[in-house]
């Protein structure tokens, strides 16, 4: 295999295609967050879109802008460790070149998918440094000041998420998922399919090469077309083709004759 970095029409098609379902993901979970929000009483139930809209945030994030990056290359790695930083490297710069998107996108902060996928340093630091009481403190009334729990929250007035203390405006992250979405079906139809699972099945479909294309010129001109067939064999398989052809013209012509003849009534099977 090359070491060159390869990025070509199959590439492209890959990773719009899979970001597509990416996004897609995150909007259905953005349409249940929205009708389990603001009920009385709360709905334990919301958390578990919240947390899929998320998830799915923070791959195209990823996807966008592979993490790790602001560390450098590694130096003293192994080769393919070096390689694969290589490639995600190349892969979130040919992306975000693609899809217009820049540093500032809010797509790209990833502060509150952090806390949420890293939700249980945050219990570390939590019951770690959490106080407990004794009994001389409270014979004495002085209780210690207790750190507050990293509980989420959602705002349904002002559309914000909060996370360990950290917030995040899904109204504004929604706004540049659907930007980012519909720039992609632009560039590659596949990730206009709304079965994201057939798109995703047909984009991973490897190309065939551009000189096998039905439209391409022959590779060996001066060869017979018929080189390597038997000949014998394939003109019989031509007369049952034909052969069959014919009985279906005929069965055709008698169900014609049939259509004048009155009918009452109409069936699966008529």
């Amino acid at each position: 295999m090359s070491e060159k970095l390869m990025w070509d029409e199959w590439a492209q098609r890959v990773y719009l295609t899979w970001l597509a379902r990416d996004i897609r993901y995150a909007q259905v979970a953005l349409l249940e967050i929205r009708a389990r929000v603001g009920r009385t009483p709360p709905d334990p139930m919301l958390w578990i879109p919240l947390e899929a809209f998320l998830m799915f945030a923070a791959k195209v994030s990823k996807m966008l802008k592979p993490v790790k990056l602001d560390q450098g290359r590694p130096k003293d790695s192994k080769p393919e460790q070096q390689k694969a930083y290589d490639r995600r490297k190349f892969r979130g710069e040919r992306l975000r070149a693609l899809l217009e998107v820049d540093d500032s996108s809010p797509v790209l902060d990833r502060r509150v998918r952090d806390a949420s996928e890293h939700f249980d340093e945050r219990l570390d630091t939590w019951t770690g440094d959490h106080p407990r009481i004794t009994a001389d403190e409270m014979e004495a009334g002085a209780l210690p000041i207790f750190p507050p729990p990293p509980m989420r929250a959602i705002d349904h007035g002002s559309w914000v998420v909060e996370v360990a203390g950290e917030t995040l405006d899904m109204g504004v992250i929604e706004t540049e998922l659907q930007r980012i979405l519909t720039r992609a079906t632009e560039l590659e139809p596949l990730a206009g399919v709304e079965d994201v699972g057939l798109a995703t099945l047909l984009a991973g479909l490897p190309p065939l090469p551009a000189e096998l294309g039905l439209n391409a010129p022959t590779r060996r001109p001066d060869e017979d077309v018929r080189t390597g067939i038997d000949l014998q064999a394939a003109a019989a398989r031509q007369r049952e083709f034909d052969e069959a052809i014919a009985r279906a013209i005929d069965a055709l012509a008698v169900h014609r004759e049939g259509d004048d003849e009155p009918t009452t009534g109409t069936s699966e099977s008529g």
